[in-house]
């Protein structure tokens, strides 16, 4: 299982929560989180995003995982590890 202390994510999801999100994650090395009053299990990212994802936000930027198809997939993307360089588009932000 990989290591989430300190995770960036764990921050973002909160946030999210609090405000009222549906919020799920995909990650291939961390089947699921428990942290605080936080519980979710990892989801692949193409059934996350065949199921009407609203917005995409990269937090981690992992070997093996196409980011590309986030890009494409998701309405709108938040990338804040520059895990898609190159990739244009008006629904990319990167902070």
């Amino acid at each position: 299982m990989g290591d989430v202390r300190e995770s960036p994510a764990l921050a973002i999801a909160g946030l999210l929560l609090a405000r009222g999100a549906l919020v799920g994650y995909s990650d291939p090395f961390v089947p699921e989180v428990r942290e605080g009053s936080l519980a979710l299990r990892s989801v692949p990212a193409e059934d996350a995003l065949a199921n009407g994802t609203d917005y995409g936000v990269i937090v981690t930027d992992h070997d093996g995982v196409d980011y590309a198809v986030v890009a494409r997939r998701a309405p709108v993307v938040v990338d804040t590890r520059n895990a898609l360089p190159g990739v244009a588009g008006d629904h990319i932000f990167r902070p």
